[in-house]
């Protein structure tokens, strides 16, 4: 008597291999479609920031022990199909002395760097205020701030909503 017993396992095998050749084309596929975006909020080199972030942290709290900064306001003005902005900082001396900030200021989206902008800003009294910007794209914006007094240097990060 003869026993016509057929085994699957190696189809189940040949099939696997398949099923993973397959997931790791449709992840290489999605990933090109969608290339990882530089974080901005040091505005600096990802490699710069990794090799200086200790002396970055203690800057951060040298200078958040010499001022304290507030993001004030945003002045939005609808046109047809974009929104123009205006945004104001206080920046205070903690020690009521004047200081001399340089000022770095970008606007970017959180999940691009396209439509990053540099904007430039003017210091009246102790508000720093930035010229008008234009938004071209609604939703969620990002405020990045860069202030140095010569020798201790704040970052900060501000939330905006463009409706």
């Amino acid at each position: 008597m003869q026993n016509n017993t057929k085994t699957f396992w190696p189809y189940a095998i040949v099939f696997s291999i398949i099923a993973i050749v397959i997931a790791c084309i449709a992840t290489i596929m999605i990933a090109l479609k969608n290339p990882v975006q530089m974080d901005t909020f040091y505005m600096d080199r990802y490699q710069n920031v990794d090799e200086n972030i200790n002396k970055i942290h203690e800057s951060q709290k040298k200078f958040d022990s010499k001022f304290s900064v507030v993001f004030n306001s945003v002045n939005l003005e609808k046109h047809n199909d974009f929104l123009k902005a205006i945004f104001e900082f206080t920046v205070t001396p903690k020690d009521n002395k004047s200081a001399n900030l340089n000022t770095q200021i970008l606007l970017t989206r959180p999940e691009t760097n396209e439509l990053n902008q540099i904007l430039e800003a003017i210091w009246q009294n102790q508000k720093l205020i930035t010229k008008s910007v234009k938004l071209t794209k609604k939703g969620r914006w990002q405020l990045l701030l860069k202030l140095n007094d010569g020798t201790d240097t704040g970052f900060y990060k501000f939330e905006i909503e463009a409706k």
